[in-house]
């Protein structure tokens, strides 16, 4: 069989699959969620640097731990 020689740019990508709707709609929902949870974690840490003394004493917290939990996106013990 003869080699088959051609000059268009997407003869390169044939053999990729179509995307389908269904996959783009799954993405853009993930990437929601993503989005959403970041900005969750984002408002939970500013209320946490933000909060007063006495409200991290009372749940147990300290403000150093607060400070390595935000910095580093784990609890030091």
């Amino acid at each position: 069989m003869p080699a088959q020689m051609t000059h268009t740019s997407l003869a390169a990508t044939t053999n990729v699959a179509p995307v389908s709707g269904a996959s783009v709609w799954r993405w853009l929902v993930l990437l929601h969620r993503q989005w959403a949870d970041a900005r969750k974690l984002s408002r939970d840490m500013d209320f946490l640097r933000n909060a007063p003394s006495n409200l991290l004493d009372d749940i147990g917290i300290e403000r150093c731990e607060v400070d390595i939990t935000c910095k580093y996106g784990r609890s030091p013990k």
